[in-house]
């Protein structure tokens, strides 16, 4: 009796200890974004990405990659704007500066724009850092809840037995 519980208890070791070394450790590295004055930029396993790379890369996670499109476009309108507003506010500080008879009407419409951009900054910043951290989550299972049950062999007062822990 005792070699069979000897035995049904090395090979209850061996099928466990067999899927130890099983265990699939190749993890999507993750999407890092870090704002400048000049505006996003984007690091993935140490290397940049554009826009453009950062779209082709959040590909496989749908939900993210729509995120970062929208992002991109609300991006290039707040840009724009910015440049527009940023233009017409200055044109006529240069023409002071130049002791000519400044159009400040066209500054406060270049403010106008420039306010009016910031909304849609907003919405972009929102965005991409909702579709940069769903695609980490997707990317990197060890973030999200995975079911691993334990099975143990005990021995205890009441005899030998299996513990399955949740």
């Amino acid at each position: 009796m005792k070699k069979h519980i000897i035995t049904l208890f090395l090979i209850c070791f061996a099928f466990g200890s067999s899927f130890a070394q099983n265990q699939n450790t190749t993890v999507e590295p993750e999407i890092e974004m870090k704002v400048s004055l000049l505006g996003y930029r984007f690091f993935k396993d140490g290397e940049r990405l554009t826009w453009k790379g950062l779209v082709k890369t959040t590909e496989a996670v749908e939900e993210a990659n729509q995120l970062i499109k929208k992002a991109r476009t609300q991006n290039l309108i707040a840009n724009i704007s910015a440049g527009v507003g940023g233009f017409m506010i200055g044109f006529p500080i240069g023409q002071k500066s130049n002791d000519y008879e400044p159009m400040w009407e066209l500054a406060y419409i270049g403010g106008a724009i420039l306010i009016a951009g910031f909304p849609f900054a907003i919405k972009a910043f929102n965005n991409v850092n909702k579709g940069i951290d769903n695609y980490n989550i997707a990317a990197s299972p060890s973030t999200g809840y995975r079911f691993q049950p334990e099975m143990f062999v005990i021995n205890n007062q009441n005899g030998i037995g299996l513990s399955l822990r949740f």
